[in-house]
């Protein structure tokens, strides 16, 4: 009798990838760095040098950001949807060239109308449009080692976390925070735009047939197995257990580096302590990316998102119960690994769940419920502080959301079932060694 591997024994070329996909993976990588000037870690060193100039309150600017972060999520669906029906290609190539003039754009604001437009334009071609364009490449590209793909990616954006930040402080301090801004406009559409016009490929069937592994190869990417469309893919549970994830990573996370300072000085330490975990977490990420993209490629991804809430949830109790130097290192890694691993799960996910045809569309609706997510949810933590007087409440809050997340992955976030032939149900649920032996 067959054994219950033998259902669908791949092939030897569906055990590769293509090897330009190794080509797209920088590419990738570098587009993922180029949403950094419209990152909340970005963002935050600009604050204060923008509010002086622009003579605004401390409302004043979260308030445009909350604003033109809750604006950005609205484009996106239909960022999506050109990426599915025009191609990568020419989305990413817009997306990048937005995000250099967007840097233009806060670098000559002279109001809070103006800045407010111009971070509008960075989160949404940015954070949104480019971030999403990013993951989608790993996701046309790579099949079999797809999570140790978004692994690799996911480190460039770590690098970026904690080298980012420093070197914009400096070129503020050096040239002022316009000219500062306009430098990285600039920076970013020299390093980009002539990449993706020269190497970006939209996927393996458009490239050239000498960089496939076979033939079989570009019928196998060009005919994936079940492609769900997006009204197909939110009638399952899947879709809702990996958007709710998303979206309370993106709420609790971001509220939290937006009142980092604050929030420590609450608990007696300085600006510089906070500044001081920044690297302990961008290493926490890099190292979870890697470990994770391997074991994305070997066990189930639903548990993978039960570990990742389940850590981020504990970090936000070590942050609850009182801070010290040596807790706050701690919580900090945990949360750069959570984030990690998330990243390198939600690469992996969307297109092995749910297929590429329509891969735009449907991770275009969770960047929108994930960038509206950290939008409000600084904002969320800032009221309550003013009513309460304390950061502990919110940080409760936070827990719970992380508890019922991880409760929610690990019951309901395996692949979708409805319409899933059963031997493809087995091979995702088996390690790869066990689906690769008849």
């Amino acid at each position: 009798m067959a054994t219950v591997a033998a259902l669908r024994a791949p092939t030897i070329d569906e055990q590769r990838d293509p090897r330009y996909a190794w080509v797209m993976l920088p590419v990738a990588m570098l587009m993922n760095i180029g949403t950094s000037p419209g990152q909340t870690f970005a963002v935050s060193v600009f604050n204060e040098p923008m509010r002086e100039s622009l003579g605004l309150s401390h409302s004043m600017l979260s308030g445009a950001y909350l604003v033109a972060s809750l604006l950005a999520a609205v484009p996106l669906m239909t960022i999506g949807r050109r990426m599915d029906r025009h191609g990568l290609k020419i989305v990413s190539i817009a997306m990048a060239t937005s995000v250099g003039v967007a840097c233009f754009v806060v670098a000559g604001a002279q109001s809070v109308v103006a800045l407010t437009i111009g971070l509008f334009l960075l989160r949404a071609c940015g954070q949104g449009g480019l971030s999403m364009a990013a993951g989608n490449t790993l996701g046309m590209w790579f099949n079999r080692r797809l999570g140790l793909a978004s692994g690799i990616a996911g480190v460039g954006m770590s690098a970026a976390i904690a080298v980012t930040p420093p070197i914009y402080l400096y070129l503020i301090h050096t040239f002022g925070w316009r000219s500062a801004y306009a430098m990285i406009g600039c920076v970013t559409m020299l390093v980009l735009l002539p990449l993706l016009f020269a190497v970006y490929r939209n996927s393996p069937a458009s490239a050239d047939a000498s960089s496939m592994t076979s033939i079989g190869q570009i019928a196998k990417f060009a005919k994936p197995r079940h492609q769900y469309s997006r009204s197909e893919a939110m009638q399952t549970a899947s879709y809702w257990v990996a958007l709710g994830c998303s979206s309370v990573l993106g709420f609790a996370c971001t509220a939290v580096f937006f009142n980092l300072v604050p929030l420590f000085k609450d608990s007696g330490l300085t600006a510089a302590h906070a500044a001081s975990i920044f690297p302990t977490m961008a290493m926490a990420m890099a190292a979870m990316q890697i470990q994770g993209g391997l074991i994305a490629d070997r066990v189930p991804l639903k548990w993978l998102q039960t570990f990742s809430m389940t850590i981020m949830g504990v970090g936000m109790v070590l942050l609850a119960s009182g801070l010290s130097l040596w807790t706050a290192h701690v919580a900090a890694a945990l949360i750069g690994g959570g984030q990690g691993l998330m990243g390198v799960v939600g690469n992996s996910l969307w297109p092995r769940y749910f297929g590429r045809q329509h891969l735009g569309a449907i991770r275009s609706s969770v960047w929108t419920a994930a960038i509206a997510s950290c939008a409000v949810g600084p904002f969320v933590m800032g009221v309550v502080f003013d009513l309460t007087g304390s950061y502990t409440p919110t940080l409760v809050l936070f827990v719970a959301m992380f508890v019922g997340a991880a409760c929610g992955a690990s019951l309901w976030g395996g692949p979708p079932v409805e319409v899933v032939a059963k031997e493809e149900v087995v091979e995702e649920l088996l390690p790869l060694g066990e689906r690769c032996v008849a």
